[in-house]
Parts: structure tokens; C-alpha cells; sequence
């Protein structure tokens, strides 16, 4: 055990083992001292710090009255009186109390718990300055912090070609509606959170509309900005598409849009119908520089597809039986047996997850042999052998779409990356040989059609040379017609931004020279617009066409980089395109954070509130930029 230090001169400086120094911790000093020998300290204080160094003495041990320690007074040693020396400043303090209660999903109510309040109130009383934390007054702070972030997201999506991904989430009687926007960067996908609005009115298309349109305004995003809308089932959108009433009379092709069958719109739904919607809606407005495509989310079309399978008579009859058995085995006089032979015990899919339905009946193979053990005992668990092989069947049938569900929970995945996928799914799949497997192949074969009846896939997969041979010649023709309307939109963006940066610097001139400069802004314009048409983008998309095909293992971010330099405009419209949201990881990820949020501390957090921790909380931790390099 160490020698106790008892000169009051330690605690003005600060030892390194390692190099056998003391650090002098008085502003502005900084002084390095061999050792820690109390004596040398005291005597840096009587050079350089007089005032500590009178008050070190003061502190000192008293001696006896003719100058000797006595006894008692060289035994018996004054308790040590702890003391933590940590730089903390009210900022670094601020920010931890949010990130506690937006990133780690603490409740407000924290900041009321006595033992939070033993750490922070010495802080404060230290701090001073009326200094304070508490649940009030964090509130404030979340509110300030996310309205500086929504500032900083509004200078980056200023002049950009964007694609929109709209989501919703229900937990606990509340219901959000969660605003994601994702457009590529250079060499990454970039994806952010626009917005978590609690849905609390009825959920009527005008309202829906409404909330979207002001959270769009909120960012100074014009229509002509979005180049699609990807939506899950889980939101009440019609027809009449919230971004659809901003659009002019008469921009609209009648002809380009079409409604899923046997899809009833209505004006309103219940909260029971939210979430069982299934939208295919296209809309297509070019006139005026508008590109907007609303399309239902491929990796969401996958699991249509999948479903769909499942929902077959003798599948869905034969799913039922096993959940049934699976029910059984979870009882108590069964889980007891189980247990002692080694086994997990059962699981019960969820009916709106067929994942779970696979997890299911996979384990309910591992347990055939308990369940024909003990079937003679308990007729429920009975099968015959004709089922134990459909299960067995199923199970085979359903694995390579489980694995490409795996690959579909990638943050970012490009059109062509998710065609891979489903792709490589169908030809697995194919190999298998049972009814089942054929059945599923059958129906991914059916939603790949409606998967390629949008313009927006079809085009971000021709920008793919890595799968753009796949395309038909009326695929690709269509997909040409439509990345030229979408270069059209670029251009008009990009000559908005060039006249936004023209008027906030303004040519310091003469009164006169000003219309002069006007006249020479005017034919700069026209002779910029004259040689945009000496090459023309659908000439680039043509040549592009006939280009070689990128191997599949190549990055298709690095393969546009490379020819950023020589073909900069097919490379500025492939960047504004490829970036086309196709996964559900975000509507997952939303009401992930709604239930962690949702706590029962927090039932009646106040709406604002909620909005603005969900919002920080998806951006940060979230609001993933990746990198393809």
C-alpha cells in the first residue's frame, strides 16, 4: 500500500507514473516537476503561485505548542477527504442529458430521479450562474437542438433531385408518420429523416396530404425537388396522392395512372384498415420541369410475393396445423419434458410475418421425434408422414427467401443490388423441387412485373451496367424517355441554384452598368442553354446503352466515378437516380424507436416532444451516410 499523501500542495498538481512528473494544474502555468515529492511542490507554489502557496500552509498539520508533534498527532491521521478534479463544462452536461433521453431512450423523468439529482445538483451548485437541469427545461433543449439540426438538413437538400420514402409506425394508440429522404452524394447514399409526425386527426387523404405539404415547405422543398415517393402499406394514401394536390390543373397524365386491383379508395380509413393497404399508384407530371413517381416499395413487393405463396388452400391449412402444434408444445406439462431433453421451447410464428412461419416450422422438424414419441399419449401432437414431409418441404422451399430478406435489412441497397437479390431467390428457388417451391417462383414471377410497371425502377436498373441487360428494348426505351424528363428537372434546378448564388453576390456597380450586366447575365443564360443542346442527354444515354457490362462484383458507385470526368452529365443524372429507396429497413427502424421511446413513463409525452427525440434520435443514430469505396 502507498504512502499517504497528506501535503494540501498535491492536489494543485497532477503525477505521471510513467514518466515520474508532476504537472502543475493552475491556469496558465503547466509546469513539469520530477516526481511528487510534497516539498518541491511547495516550493513551485512559493516561487510562482504565492496566494496557493499561503493557503497550503495554512492547511497545514498543527504542531504542539513548543514547536513539537505530539504523539497523538503523529498516530492519529484526519480522514481523507475525497474529491474528483473532471473538466466539465454546462455544454458537454447539456448534451449528455439529451443524448440520455433521445439516443439512449431515456424518459424525461430522469432528470427528476433522486439518484440522478445526487449527481447533478453538487454540478450545478458548482457551475453556478443559475445554471439548471431538469425534465422542463431539457424539453427546451431537445426542441432547440432539433430545430438547429432541421437548419443544417434544409442548407444540403437545397437544390437537389430527391426520393422521398414515407412510412408509418403504431405503438401504444399512437401513430406516426415517419418522412425519410435519400439521394446519392458522390460516392454514398445519403439518408435522413425529414420528419416524425403524429398522425391525431382522422386519417383522411386530405390530412395525410397536408402534413407531408407542410413538411416539405418546412425544408423549402419544391415539387419539381422530388423524384419519387416510395411508400410501404402502412400509410393512408389514395389515389389522389398527398403531393398530388400541389400539382397544377392539367399537369397530370390520367394515362400513367393506375390503382392496384380490387383496391377500393376510400375517402377514410380505421385504424384497424391502417397497415393492410396495399398501394400502386403512379403518377407522372413532367410539364414545368416536374418528375414524380409514386411507387410501392420493391423489397415490400417481395414480401407480397412470398405471402401470396402462403396463402395457397393446402398451405395456409397445412401452416395452421403446426401453429396449432406449436400452441401445444408451449403448454406446461409438454415444456417440462421438453426442457429436460435438451429441447428450446416451441415457438408461435406471427401471421404477418411469414419469417417467423419458416422459424416455426423449422423447429418443428428438430422436434418430430418428440412429437411422434409422444403422440401416442397426446393425439395433438400427432402428424402423419404425408405433413412431416410438406413441412419439411415448406422449410426448404421458403430458405433462399430467407436469406434474401438477410440481404434486403442492408442500410442502403441500390436497384440493382435488390434485383440481384431477387433474382438469385428465384433461381435457387427454382432448383427446388416440390409444389410449394414451384408455387413461390410462380408468384416472384408475377410481382416482378408490377416490380418493373415503374419508371423510376426500371430507369435506376439501366443506370445499373452491372444488370442493365436484363431490361426488354421497351423497358429500355422507357427508361431513356423517363431519365430524360428527370435530366430536364436537374437542369432547371441546377439553373435556379445559379441564379440563387448570382443574387446573393451582386455585382458592385453603377447605376448604369447594372442594366448593362442584366443584358449580360440574359445572353450568358441563352448561350448556356444553346450549347446544352450540342450534345443531348438522350444522344449520352444511347452511347451509354452500347456500352460494355460491368461485372457483378464491381462497386457501381466507383464505375461512375470513374467517369465523372469524361461524361460529367451522364454522371450528374446517375447520381440524382440510382439512389431509388428499395428496402422497408426505415419503417422498421421507425417503430423501433417509437416502442423504445414509448416506455410507460413516457405514455403522455407531449406530441412535440415526441416528434422532435424521434427525430434526433433516427438521425443520429440512423442518418447513415454510406460509403462505397
Amino acid at each position: 500500500m502507498g504512502r499517504h499523501q497528506e501535503n494540501p500542495a498535491h492536489r494543485y498538481f497532477f503525477y505521471d507514473k510513467v514518466s515520474n512528473k508532476s504537472f502543475c494544474k493552475i491556469e496558465g502555468c503547466g509546469a513539469e516537476i520530477s516526481g511528487h515529492h510534497g516539498g518541491n511542490l511547495q516550493r513551485h507554489l512559493q516561487r510562482r503561485h504565492p496566494a496557493e502557496h499561503a493557503e497550503t500552509t495554512a492547511q497545514k498539520r498543527p504542531a504542539s505548542a513548543d514547536g513539537l508533534m505530539t504523539l497523538d498527532m503523529a498516530v492519529v491521521k484526519r480522514p481523507k477527504i475525497s474529491g474528483l478534479h473532471v473538466q466539465l463544462s454546462p455544454d458537454i452536461i447539456k448534451d449528455a442529458c439529451i443524448e440520455l433521453v433521445t439516443i439512449n431512450g431515456r424518459p424525461l423523468s430522469l432528470m427528476e430521479d433522486s439518484g440522478f439529482r445526487k449527481i447533478i445538483d453538487p454540478i450545478q451548485e458548482a457551475i453556478g450562474n443559475g445554471f439548471a437541469i431538469n425534465s422542463t427545461n431539457i424539453c427546451e433543449m431537445v426542441s432547440d437542438v432539433a430545430q438547429g439540426e432541421r437548419e443544417q438538413l434544409k442548407n444540403e437538400l437545397n437544390g437537389r433531385l430527391l426520393m422521398l420514402k414515407i412510412d408509418s409506425a403504431t405503438c401504444r394508440d399512437r401513430i406516426i408518420l415517419c418522412i425519410n429522404v435519400q439521394y446519392a452524394d458522390e460516392e454514398k447514399i445519403v439518408m435522413h429523416t425529414l420528419a416524425v409526425k403524429e398522425l391525431t386527426e382522422r386519417h383522411t387523404t386530405e390530412y395525410i396530404s397536408s402534413v407531408v405539404k407542410d413538411v416539405l415547405h418546412e425544408y423549402n422543398v419544391e415539387l419539381r425537388q422530388v423524384y419519387s415517393v416510395t411508400s410501404d402499406n402502412g400509410v393512408n394514401m389514395m389515389k389522389e396522392v398527398y403531393l398530388r394536390s400541389d400539382m397544377p390543373d392539367g399537369l397530370s397524365n390520367d394515362e400513367n395512372e393506375t390503382v392496384a386491383p380490387n383496391t377500393q379508395v376510400k375517402e377514410e380509413l380505421t385504424e384497424a384498415e391502417v397497415g393492410n393497404l396495399e398501394l400502386d399508384i403512379e403518377l407522372d407530371s413532367v410539364t414545368q420541369g416536374h418528375v414524380l413517381h409514386s411507387i410501392r416499395c420493391p423489397a415490400h413487393t417481395f414480401q407480397i410475393a412470398v405471402e401470396d405463396a402462403l396463402k395457397e388452400k393446402r398451405s395456409s391449412s397445412l401452416i395452421c396445423e403446426a401453429r396449432r402444434i406449436a400452441k401445444e408444445l408451449r403448454t406446461q406439462n409438454i415444456v417440462i419434458p421438453l426442457k429436460k431433453m435438451g429441447h428450446e421451447r416451441a415457438t408461435v410464428d406471427s401471421a404477418k410475418c411469414w419469417q417467423s412461419t419458416h422459424d416455426m416450422l423449422e423447429q418443428l422438424l428438430e422436434l418430430r421425434s418428440f412429437c411422434e414419441e409422444m403422440s401416442p399419449a397426446i393425439k395433438e401432437l400427432h402428424l402423419n408422414e404425408n405433413e412431416w414431409q410438406d413441412i419439411a418441404n415448406f422449410v426448404c422451399a421458403l430458405k433462399p427467401a430467407k436469406i434474401a430478406m438477410k440481404s434486403l435489412q442492408s442500410d442502403h441497397l441500390t436497384a440493382g443490388d435488390f434485383y440481384g437479390v431477387w433474382l438469385q431467390c428465384v433461381l435457387c428457388t427454382d432448383k427446388i423441387d416440390n409444389l410449394f417451391a414451384k408455387r413461390l417462383v410462380q408468384c416472384l414471377t408475377v410481382q416482378q412485373a408490377t416490380l418493373f410497371d415503374s419508371d423510376a425502377f426500371v430507369a435506376a436498373l439501366f443506370l445499373d451496367p452491372r444488370y442493365r441487360l436484363f431490361l426488354t428494348e421497351h423497358q429500355t426505351e422507357r427508361a431513356k424517355i423517363h431519365l430524360t424528363r428527370a435530366w430536364d428537372a436537374i437542369e432547371y434546378l441546377s439553373g435556379n441554384n445559379a441564379t440563387d448564388s448570382a443574387q446573393c453576390t451582386p455585382f458592385q456597380s453603377s447605376e448604369e452598368d447594372d442594366e448593362i450586366e442584366q443584358l449580360l447575365l440574359a445572353k450568358e443564360l441563352e448561350a448556356t442553354t444553346v450549347r446544352s443542346f450540342d450534345v443531348s442527354i438522350t444522344s449520352l444515354l444511347d452511347i451509354y446503352s452500347r456500352g460494355a457490362r460491368l461485372k457483378r462484383s464491381e462497386c457501381l458507385f466507383k464505375y461512375w466515378a470513374s467517369v465523372a470526368t469524361t461524361n460529367p452529365d451522364l454522371h450528374k443524372l446517375a447520381m440524382n437516380v440510382i439512389a431509388l429507396p428499395v428496402t422497408q429497413v426505415s419503417v422498421e427502424r421507425a417503430y423501433s424507436c417509437l416502442k423504445f421511446i414509448l416506455s410507460e413513463p413516457a405514455l403522455s409525452m407531449n406530441k412535440q416532444v415526441l416528434e422532435d427525440i424521434l427525430f434526433l434520435r433516427l438521425n443520429k443514430q440512423y442518418g447513415l451516410v454510406v460509403n462505397y469505396k
